[in-house]
């Protein structure tokens, strides 16, 4: 007797697209509408991140949240790099050598404007040097008045704009 083997294809593609799922995964934007959703991030965050030879790259982080889960000994302030550059441009090439060499287990981008064109990039290179590239956005961030928008830094390829 002659036995076939059958299997489902279906399943399959759901495998092909977790993968998939995974290497784009590389670089996550999360909103985030409060402090306290803000100290869920950081500490999630920390719990994934917090290698022994690893530092955690954070830029224009809120420093409120960080000081209370440092206090409460959830976190480790000295595994993190803070960078504040508030209301100032940063190299968007500044942000993908960090990522691309390595010595970070994850970078955090607080608050940072970013088109499609340099997510990509983000995620490029995050995904050759194995570092998890975080971007933290205020839900409330998209509502400028005319005031606020007057003191923005114009945005260009080579550089974030961060507030």
């Amino acid at each position: 007797m002659i036995q076939k083997n059958y299997f489902n294809t279906s399943k399959l593609n759901l495998k092909e697209r977790s993968i998939t799922n995974e290497k784009a995964n590389w670089c996550d934007v999360r909103s985030i509408a409060n402090e306290f959703e803000l100290s869920q991030q950081y500490t999630e965050i920390f719990e994934k991140h917090d290698l022994d030879n690893k530092w955690i790259l954070m830029i224009n982080p809120e420093e409120k949240p960080l000081q209370q889960l440092s206090t409460q000994g959830k976190i480790d302030p000295n595994k993190i790099l803070k960078v504040n550059i508030h209301h100032r441009n940063i190299s968007l090439k500044t942000i993908k050598e960090a990522l691309e060499k390595g010595h970070c287990s994850a970078v955090i981008l607080c608050n940072a404007k970013l088109d499609k064109s340099q997510l990509t990039q983000l995620t490029q290179f995050a995904e050759k040097g194995q570092t998890k590239c975080i971007i933290l956005k205020k839900q409330t961030q998209n509502v400028f008045n005319q005031n606020r928008i007057a003191s923005c830094l114009a945005i260009s390829d080579s550089s974030l704009l961060l507030h």
